[in-house]
């Protein structure tokens, strides 16, 4: 949004004024000229000047996807304004239909206008042809509009779909993240390498391909002692994780070892050079779901295996006879049998017991972890457990937080990049940051504190601890960004005392943070 023909918006206060007030909004989810951003602001622009409209403020989606309202922040923030009487405008300028939304439900489309039109906002589709009036002419055509829209994605989708199941089976890789102990190699249209991809990086020539290779050396000795562990010596997925953890070896996540990640490595194909693709579909992001066998791409003799193929298929042998789905009795047996051992549950004591599953398949089966424990009979009212259930929305709210983070560094000139992954924000490619939350805590025999954790392996030089407010644990007050040295623990406690050793470290708006990281960023060398 940096082009001079976006309608920034104003700061005045509300002022009389024969001019209607009016809010742009402007979605982009490709790199297509002609929905371009700077494209529709022109035009809404032009429309504002025609019909007597002021643009007072802008809400902006690049790269986002039209099919659902999740991490579109500019459409979620829109209509959180006119929800809670903050809107100081009453139009609502969008390029087209599409722009809105390509919902695959087009009632969706109409309940978000529905929202504007009841606080009184009209919403003007401004390169259209018709005027968005109410009448019946204007509501035949905007729901025809809307469906036209929808099919569109989804006969794109079905387009996409097909050639990228051509172009995996060629070889190549179809996006994604490329798994440990691999690496993306770029090549041409006549399969010449250009070099290897770095994590963050992409092709951006529509004839490059990119094609899987062993990574390095010391990371193949880890798969291969992965398999080794689990076929002869037959270690189980947590106890791999807790040995590869307690040596402090590095995953190409820069999180700990889970037996989610031991797993993957130990039932993909592509360690003995095969690539698989379609596995899984989320066709329009509507359902995530497993693909039957014989919908599966395979291209075959990609590179020289990395494990021995007899090997691969005995862990397939052994994964089968082991981890069967277990019911919720079964899960609920466990957690008896760790409760009798023990006397109390946590989620350390099941990570540490044998056989264990892991505490987010009994969060998913159970609804909660505290829901979990309640069948068993044990209930710890010294737990915090309200942490355990508000994760997600924590998680939430960290995104949201990155993604404005990110906007707000990108208007300074400077590219930030978030992976929701590992929670790490890159700057102009030097500078790392590891986001966290820092939520509130009143711990027995101790004063209030807003806890602070860090990962066993720390990929950032710098953490950005964003502190909750004390009443709801939800909102974000302030900022600290605090040196790794400081954190020489796995946790710190930031308390309220402005005498703190991290007092100095506070930032007490996102502005604030943001000229602190730029300060940061501008000793660093280019």
């Amino acid at each position: 949004m940096a082009n001079a023909s976006i309608v920034r918006p104003r700061s005045d206060p509300l002022s009389p004024t024969s001019a209607g007030r009016a809010a742009q909004y402007v979605r982009m989810s490709t790199d297509h000229q002609r929905y371009s951003t700077q494209n529709q602001a022109a035009a809404i622009a032009v429309y504002a000047a025609q019909h007597d409209l002021v643009i007072v403020r802008t809400y902006a989606d690049e790269g986002r996807s039209g099919l659902r309202i999740n991490r579109r922040e500019g459409l979620i923030g829109l209509l959180d304004d006119v929800r809670n009487d903050r809107a100081d405008f009453d139009h609502v300028l969008v390029y087209d239909i599409s722009r809105w939304g390509r919902f695959q439900d087009v009632d969706e489309s109409a309940y978000y206008e529905f929202i504007c039109r009841q606080a009184g906002i009209k919403v003007c589709y401004c390169a259209e042809a018709f005027d968005n009036d109410g009448s019946a002419v204007a509501s035949i055509v905007k729901t025809l509009k809307r469906v036209m829209a929808a099919e569109y994605s989804r006969d794109l989708s079905a387009k996409v779909h097909a050639g990228a199941c051509r172009v995996a089976s060629l070889g190549f890789k179809q996006g994604g993240a490329i798994c440990y102990g691999l690496q993306r190699e770029l090549v041409d249209e006549d399969r010449c390498s250009r070099g290897i991809l770095g994590k963050g990086q992409r092709k951006h020539l529509q004839t490059d391909r990119v094609l899987v290779r062993p990574g390095p050396e010391r990371e193949l000795r880890i798969v291969a002692r992965i398999f080794r562990e689990f076929v002869i010596h037959r270690r189980s997925l947590a106890s791999i994780a807790r040995l590869l953890n307690n040596e402090q070896v590095p995953n190409h996540r820069g999180t700990p070892w889970s037996n989610g990640v031991i797993r993957h490595i130990l039932d993909n194909e592509i360690y003995i050079g095969n690539g698989v693709y379609n596995r899984k579909s989320f066709r329009l992001r509507q359902v995530k779901k497993k693909n039957p066998p014989e919908l599966w791409i395979r291209a075959t003799g990609l590179f020289e295996p990395i494990v021995d193929k007899s090997i691969f298929l005995r862990a397939q042998e052994l994964l089968k006879e082991r981890y069967v789905k277990p019911s919720d009795e079964q899960l609920l047996d466990k957690l008896r049998e760790a409760l009798a051992a023990n006397g109390r549950l946590s989620v350390s004591i099941m990570a540490a017991t044998e056989g264990m599953p892991s505490a987010a398949l009994y969060a998913y089966r159970f609804g909660s972890l505290r829901e979990a424990f309640r069948r068993v009979g044990y209930v710890n009212a010294e737990r915090d457990y309200d942490y355990l259930d508000a994760r997600p929305q924590f998680h939430a709210e960290l995104l949201r937080q990155a993604s404005a983070l990110t906007n707000h560094i990108g208007t300074l000139g400077a590219v930030a990049a978030f992976d929701p992954e590992t929670k790490v924000m890159t700057i102009d490619g030097r500078l790392t940051i590891s986001l966290r939350i820092a939520r509130y805590y009143v711990p027995r025999h101790h004063a209030p504190a807003w806890l602070v954790h860090r990962r066993s392996i720390e990929p950032a030089g710098l953490i950005l601890a964003l502190r909750l407010d004390e009443e709801t644990n939800r909102e974000v007050t302030d900022y600290f960004l605090l040196p790794l040295s400081e954190m020489a623990t796995q946790r710190i406690n930031l308390t309220a005392t402005p005498r703190s050793r991290f007092a100095s470290y506070r930032s007490p708006t996102m502005e604030h943070v943001v000229r602190a990281i730029m300060a940061k960023v501008a000793t660093l060398p280019t």
